[in-house]
C-alpha cells in the first residue's frame, strides 16, 4: 500500500511541475503565494477532516518558518529555473537533492555507504548528464520518434 502512495505522490508531483511550467512566465512571488494558499488550504482541510488538534503553538510558528525557506524559496527558485532551462532539466536537477543530503548524512553522521546508494547515485548522475546535455537521447527522439508523426 505504501508503494502505491509513493507512486501516487510522484505522479502528482510530475503533474504539478508541468502545471507550474505552464505558468512560469508569471511573477514567481505570485506563484509561490498561489501554491502556498492551495497547499496550505488543503493541509488545513485535511487537518480538520482528521480532527487534528494543536496542543502547542510554537510548532506552528516553527513549521511556518521552515515552510518559508523549504517550500517558499524552493518554489521561487524552481520557477525561475523552469523559465530559463525548462521543466525537465529543472526537475532533474531538483531530484538530485536527496542524494546530496544523503552524502551530507554520510559525512556528518558517519552513515554507512551502501551499494544501493552508490548504484542510485551513478544512475542519477548519468540521468542529470543526459538530460542537461540533451544528448544522445534528444537526438534519437527527434530523429526516430518525431519523424514518424
Amino acid at each position: 500500500m505504501g508503494s502505491i502512495f509513493v507512486l501516487l505522490a510522484a505522479t502528482c508531483w510530475g503533474i504539478e511541475n508541468n502545471c507550474t511550467r505552464k505558468i512560469s512566465y508569471l511573477d514567481p512571488k505570485f506563484i509561490v503565494l498561489l501554491k502556498g494558499i492551495f497547499s496550505g488550504g488543503i493541509s488545513l482541510t485535511l487537518g480538520f477532516i482528521f480532527q487534528e488538534s494543536i496542543v502547542f503553538t510554537w510548532p506552528v510558528f516553527a513549521s511556518l518558518g521552515v515552510g518559508v525557506v523549504a517550500y517558499g524559496l524552493s518554489i521561487f527558485f524552481y520557477v525561475y529555473a523552469q523559465r530559463y532551462i525548462g521543466a525537465a532539466k529543472t526537475s532533474t536537477f531538483y531530484a538530485i537533492a536527496p542524494f546530496i543530503l544523503t552524502l551530507l548524512s554520510i559525512i556528518i553522521f558517519q552513515e554507512e555507504i551502501t551499494i544501493q546508494y552508490l548504484m542510485a547515485l551513478i544512475l542519477m548522475i548519468l540521468g542529470v548528464y543526459y538530460v542537461s546535455n540533451e544528448t544522445p537521447f534528444a537526438n534519437v527522439y527527434q530523429k526516430y520518434i518525431l519523424s514518424r508523426y
